[in-house]
C-alpha cells in the first residue's frame, strides 16, 4: 500500500481508501497501463463488487481510469513501469499469502484459548464480551495483573483521549492514541457496541454523550470502549463475574437492563441523524480544504 501511495496517490485517492477495492482492482490490473485502458463496464463491476454505501460506482472507476493514465504520462520514460507492475503483484501475493497465515495461526490460537479457559465464564460475563473477543482480550490482557490499574490498562488498549501541550496552550478531549495493539482496540470496539445495549450504566452513559454532547454514534461508542476496557480490567483482577446495575448502582437481571434501557436510553432517530449529518459536513469540509 506504501508503494500505492508513492507510484500513483491519485488512484489510491480514487479508491475512496477501501482496501478491499483496491486489492481486487490492482490484483486484475497491476499495470497502471493496463488499468488506464480498462473497459469501464468491468472496472465498474469490480468496483461495486468489493464496495459498500457507494452509490455512483461509474463515477469512482471512470476517477481510477482518469488516474492511472495520469501517472502513465508523469512515469513514461522516468520509471519502468513493467518493473512497477511486477512489484505490485509480488507485493498483493505477498499479502495473499500473509492474510492465509493469519487464518492458520487464529485457528491455533483459538484452541489454545479455548484449551486454556474452555468457555471463559468469566470474562464473557462482561457485556459484549464473546467467543470472538473474548479471546482476543485474554491474548493481550491475559489475567490482567500486568497493569497496575485499569486507567494503565485502557491506555494500553490505545482508547484513551490523547493530550497536546506547548508552553502554556494544553489540548486535552483530542482523538484517541491509538497507541495499543489494532487487534485489541477493534475488540472492545465491536464489544462497546453490543455493551451499551444491554448494560443500562453504559447506555446511559452513551445517551448521554449522544443527546447533551452531540457526540456522534462513532465517538461515543469509542468512549464506552475505553470505559468496558476499565471494567474488564477489574473483572480480570477481582475474578468476580460482571454484574448488571442500575445507574443507582442497584443489581439488575438481563431482562431488567433491557427494559431499562428500552425505556430511559433509546437514542431517536432524529438524534443519530443530527449527529450524523454534522459528521457529514465536517468531513467535506476537511476534504475541500
Amino acid at each position: 500500500m506504501s508503494l500505492a501511495r508513492w507510484a500513483f496517490p491519485d488512484v489510491w485517492t480514487a479508491f475512496g481508501g477501501s482496501l478491499p477495492t483496491a486489492t481486487a482492482v490492482l490484483e486484475r490490473w497491476p499495470d497502471l497501463r493496463s488499468l488506464s485502458d480498462a473497459r469501464r463496464s468491468t472496472l465498474t463491476a469490480v468496483i461495486a463488487a468489493h464496495t459498500r454505501g457507494v452509490v455512483d460506482t461509474p463515477a469512482r472507476a471512470e476517477a481510477v481510469k482518469t488516474a492511472a493514465a495520469g501517472w502513465v504520462a508523469f512515469w513514461t520514460g522516468h520509471l519502468d513501469l513493467d518493473a512497477l507492475a511486477v512489484d505490485v503483484t509480488e507485493h498483493l501475493i505477498d499479502l495473499a499469502d500473509d492474510r492465509a497465515r493469519v487464518a492458520r495461526l487464529t485457528v491455533h490460537s483459538t484452541r489454545w484459548w479455548e484449551h486454556l479457559y474452555g468457555d471463559d465464564t468469566l470474562l464473557c460475563s462482561v457485556p459484549g464480551m464473546g467467543p470472538v473477543t473474548a479471546p482476543t482480550v485474554r491474548a493481550f490482557l491475559g489475567d490482567g495483573t500486568g497493569f497496575a490499574s485499569a486507567k494503565k490498562a485502557a491506555s494500553y488498549v490505545g482508547i484513551t483521549p490523547s493530550t497536546w501541550s506547548s508552553g502554556t496552550t494544553d489540548h486535552r478531549g483530542r482523538a484517541i492514541t491509538k497507541e495499543g495493539p489494532a487487534p485489541l482496540r477493534l475488540a472492545f470496539f465491536q464489544a462497546a457496541g453490543a455493551a451499551r445495549r444491554t448494560d443500562p450504566q453504559l447506555a446511559a452513559f452513551y445517551y448521554r454523550l449522544m443527546t447533551q454532547r452531540a457526540h456522534c454514534h462513532t465517538k461515543a461508542t469509542i468512549a464506552v470502549a475505553r470505559k468496558l476496557a476499565e471494567r474488564t480490567w477489574v473483572t480480570l483482577t477481582t475474578g468476580h463475574p460482571y454484574q448488571l446495575r442500575d445507574t443507582d448502582g442497584t443489581p439488575v437481571t438481563a431482562r431488567e437492563a433491557k427494559e431499562i434501557i428500552t425505556t430511559r436510553y433509546r437514542v431517536d432517530p432524529a438524534t443519530r441523524a443530527r449527529t450524523r449529518a454534522h459528521t457529514d459536513v465536517s468531513r467535506k469540509a476537511r476534504r475541500t480544504r
